[in-house]
């Protein structure tokens, strides 16, 4: 399905059924058709205008049922569950009616499909716009690869992939996505379009996300031969000179591997070296901002405490984004702090795999990534040892699914809760918040990345709270300046200004009782 602006896609000739709907109709009582704007073997998708909320507009995904039925209603099923901003929302959805249409209602999203741009750039996609592309498409792979259940995407294309003018590219297809089935042989049936889909897709084995890895690396080289090559074949470093970066190649070698063992672990391996390759690219130095007007008295430590509502939505990169910030005004270290989490493992792999030295087995740390040093939790979880090292320290408590994890929460000096701004979520975030505990006075700041300005004036509304904050997108934690930036600064205001240093010290007080 194609959700962009005055293209109709050719595929629409082969649509054996007869769209019901027509331009000035409206579904639901709710939903003013514009028209047809793109067309699949398939089903029809329309344009709509909404009668209840002025201005905003939906794509209406029209089809049959027969045998589809069950696999758009699983499409909606999947879509409701996820909250990300490269992937659409679902907002409305008919069951099929008297003659067997069934009708999806989501996000409508302007922009061109990857295989336009491409035509649009005549086949030349610049290195660094490349790379970004990759990192894009990998944050939204690790999402739905860390959904429980997990989600395999199964057809990574260009007419799946959609360039948008403000938050560039988005995933607009899940018609062949599935969930992943621990201990199943292989795929029931056999999906994919050719040229991109892994191998296991046909028939030698279950897809799991290292086929969404595979669909990835063939997605880029691509776009990097413009359009003549999707799968490696020998000579390819030499065609791929110049094309891209030359780190770039093993990476795109790496992810096409045949078997499923010799590519990547995770999308979270691949964009952390990509991230790597990133800021060794990058030709300017980091600014550093004066610290010595606003330090503060000697042996006294900032704890900052970060715990998200819920997976995914965002915590892990919102607190090294944190951790950077603060590691420009005093010496700062990123701690991953819930017993469980397998953040620091993975960052620790990723160092070992870039020839980087690592702490021994058991020591925990530190690991320095951009300037920030990078913990373990300490056993016991006491914080003695780097409140003698460091002037800030943030915490990544994960979503908090341990022990006592409110209260130590809620001892940081500046805790912050970050929670979906969507507002189809936001009862979810009131009964959070009430089962944790949540009072005006605690002094609890309310984070709510992605979100407009909108969502958090809504939520002040409802909790009566001065105390909530957006975090604009920023694809790269580490990098200084921006909005990402200027937000955490807001955030910090109170352990940033000379006369107001303060240390609660009860993670330290209370390892000596």
């Amino acid at each position: 399905m194609l959700f962009f602006m005055g293209k109709l896609t050719q595929e629409g000739k082969g649509m054996r059924y007869k769209s019901k709907l027509i331009r000035g109709q409206i579904l639901g009582g709710r939903y003013l058709v514009s028209g047809i704007i793109g067309s699949g073997g398939s089903s029809h998708v329309h344009l709509a205008e909404d009668l209840r909320l002025a201005g905003k507009r939906w794509a209406i995904k029209e089809c049959v049922a027969e045998d589809l039925y069950g696999n758009v209603q699983a499409e909606a099923e999947l879509l409701i569950a996820l909250d990300h901003q490269r992937l659409p929302r679902v907002a409305d959805f008919f069951p099929p009616d008297e003659d067997g249409y069934s009708y999806l209602v989501m996000d409508y999203i302007e922009g061109l499909t990857l295989d336009r741009y491409m035509d649009s750039v005549g086949g030349k996609i610049q290195g660094d716009t490349l790379l970004l592309f990759a990192r894009q498409l990998l944050e939204v792979l690790q999402y739905l690869h860390e959904h429980r259940p997990p989600i395999v995407y199964r057809d990574l294309k260009p007419m799946n992939i959609m360039l948008t003018p403000e938050n560039g590219l988005m995933l607009i297809d899940f018609g062949i996505a599935r969930r992943h089935r621990d201990g199943a042989g292989e795929d029931t049936v056999k999906l994919g379009t050719v040229g991109f889909a892994a191998p296991e897709q046909y028939g030698s084995g279950q897809s799991d996300h290292r086929s969404d890895l595979y669909g990835l690396g063939a997605l880029l080289l691509y776009l990097a031969t413009g359009g003549k090559s999707s799968g490696w074949s020998a000579g390819m470093e030499r065609r791929l000179d110049g094309r891209v970066p030359e780190p770039l190649i093993p990476v795109l070698r790496r992810l096409l591997r045949p078997r499923p063992e010799d590519r990547y672990g995770s999308a979270g391996e691949v964009l952390w070296i990509l991230e790597g390759m990133k800021a060794v690219r990058s030709t300017g130095t980091r600014k550093k901002e004066p610290a010595a007007e606003i330090l503060p008295p000697s042996g006294k430590v900032s704890i900052v405490t970060m715990m998200g509502t819920a997976s995914g939505i965002g915590t892990t990169h919102a607190s090294l984004a944190a951790a950077s910030l603060l590691g420009r005004y005093g010496k700062a270290a990123w701690v991953d702090y819930a017993p469980e989490s397998p953040v620091y493992g993975r960052i620790s792999a990723l160092a070992e795999a870039a020839g980087r030295r690592t702490p021994s087995e058991g020591t925990g740390g530190p690991i320095e990534i951009n300037g920030v040093h990078c913990w373990k939790r300490p056993e016991g979880g006491g914080l003695e040892e780097l409140a003698g090292k460091y002037r800030y320290v943030v915490l990544d408590m994960g979503i908090g699914a341990y022990e006592g994890a409110s209260a130590e929460f809620a001892r940081g000096d500046i805790p912050l809760l970050l929670a979906s701004g969507a507002d189809w979520r936001m009862e979810e975030t009131l009964m959070w918040l009430r089962r944790s505990g949540w009072r005006q006075d605690g002094g609890w700041k309310i984070v709510l990345p992605l979100a407009g300005r909108q969502a958090a004036e809504l939520l002040k509304g409802t909790l009566g709270s001065r105390e909530v904050y957006t975090l604009p997108y920023q694809p790269e934690p580490f990098a200084a300046g921006g909005s990402l930036e200027s937000a955490l600064r807001d955030l910090f205001a109170e352990i940033l200004k000379k006369d107001s240093w303060r240390t609660k010290g009860s993670f330290l007080q209370r390892k000596k009782r």
